[in-house]
Formats: C-alpha cells, sequence, structure tokens
C-alpha cells in the first residue's frame, strides 16, 4: 500500500511534469513583469535617470509611464493567476518558476536596450556623457540574469525540484 503522503509527492510530481510548459511561462511573465516594475520605480521615479518615452513634452512622458507600467502589473498580475491555477492542480514548480522569472527579467531589459533604445531611440539609459558605460551595464545585468535563470532551471529539470 502506497501512503497518502507518497501519493501527493507523485500526484505533485506527475502534475508539474504536464504543466511544465505553464510553470516556465508564469515565470517568465512575473519576470519580465516585475523587473519593469523595479526598472521603472528606481530609474524612472526615484532617480529620474530616464522615462519610457522622452520626446514631445511631459504629458507623453506621463502618458508612456503609465502605459509602461499598465503592461508590467498587467503581466505579474496574469503570471500569478497561473501560478495560483498551477498550486490549486498540484502542479506548481518553485524552481522552474523562479528559473524562469530570473530569465524573464533578463529577457526584459535585453529587449529594452536593443528594441527600445537602440532599434527605437525611445530613451537612453542615463543621458550625460558616453551612453557606453550604461548600456554595457544594463547588458551585462540582463545576460547575469538570463545566464542565472538558465542555470537555476537546469538544475530544477534535474533534481525534478
Amino acid at each position: 500500500m502506497v501512503s497518502a503522503e507518497r501519493k501527493t509527492d507523485l500526484t505533485t510530481a506527475r502534475n508539474r511534469r504536464v504543466h511544465t510548459s505553464r510553470n516556465f511561462w508564469a515565470g517568465l511573465l512575473f519576470g519580465a513583469g516585475m523587473f519593469s516594475v523595479l526598472e521603472q520605480s528606481i530609474f524612472h521615479f526615484f532617480l529620474q535617470w530616464h522615462h519610457f518615452y522622452e520626446g514631445n513634452g511631459p504629458q507623453a512622458i506621463l502618458t508612456g509611464e503609465g502605459i509602461y507600467q499598465v503592461i508590467g502589473w498587467a503581466l505579474t498580475v496574469l503570471s500569478l493567476w497561473i501560478a495560483a491555477d498551477l498550486a490549486r492542480r498540484k502542479a506548481f514548480w518553485p524552481a522552474r518558476f523562479s528559473g524562469s522569472a530570473l530569465i524573464g527579467g533578463g529577457v526584459l531589459l535585453i529587449f529594452d536596450s536593443l528594441v527600445f533604445r537602440l532599434l527605437l531611440n525611445l530613451h537612453t539609459v542615463r543621458d550625460i556623457g558616453d551612453p557606453v558605460f550604461y548600456e554595457s551595464l544594463w547588458l551585462g545585468t540582463a545576460a547575469f540574469l538570463f545566464l542565472l535563470g538558465w542555470s537555476v532551471l537546469r538544475n530544477a529539470s534535474k533534481d525534478g525540484d
């Protein structure tokens, strides 16, 4: 006979395998959403180094900040809704969620740097002197988050936890 605790462990392990991609996407959305909110809170509001969109006066800046904030919170809430559903199904995988959240944060910072700043030229990291230092630091942080998340995901898959 299988004990109730062992049966629960087997059910959780099976459910995690079935919902592996949902755990990954929930974490990825959470990381992108939370890092966008943190990035905006620290660099846009507190330090005032830049804004999401720096053209056409204060009304455009405020509108851009509002849109960016809404998108960040929407991603965060959606990811938590998916995570709560996974927990209800006994399929939530904390290590996989955490690893993909770090990847999501790294992807957001890379996307912000390459698309919003370099391609679309919406803003700069900091509008003083040579931007290479700040862009390099930004991309280095993004790469670190991405690689750390990748490492956590690999270990989660090996350990089954």
